[in-house]
């Protein structure tokens, strides 16, 4: 997996995942998490465009991170995940724990 993040407002981050979300790359992606928190980060939109496959450890990783952020759904915000993840989140219902929105912009705008 490939992560990378970027600035959209002094408080504000983007995170690109790109790659399987999964064992082998969930710790990566919660270190990620607590990496932006330390720099000041207080919102995160996480962008899911490129990840066809999430597992469980995937899934705790970004609940690990909903929690970095204070367990507000406001402040981490899921963006553009594939047909693989909108499954999963809807048969473990997390779909009601996160906000998860078709595009990054559409998370972006939500206020």
């Amino acid at each position: 997996m490939e992560i990378s993040y970027s600035a959209l407002g002094s408080d504000v981050y983007l995170v690109k995942l790109n790659g399987a979300l999964n064992a082998r790359s969930a710790e990566e992606a919660k270190q990620t998490f607590r990496d932006l928190s330390n720099k000041g980060a207080s919102r995160v939109i996480v962008d899911l465009a490129s990840v066809p496959f999430i597992d469980s450890s995937g899934l705790a990783a970004l609940v690990s991170g909903l929690k970095t952020f204070g367990g507000d759904a406001h402040n981490l915000r899921l963006a553009a995940p594939q047909s693989q993840a909108k499954l999963l989140f809807e048969l473990t219902m997390f779909d009601r724990v996160f906000q998860i929105f078709e595009t990054v912009a559409e998370a972006q705008e939500a206020s």
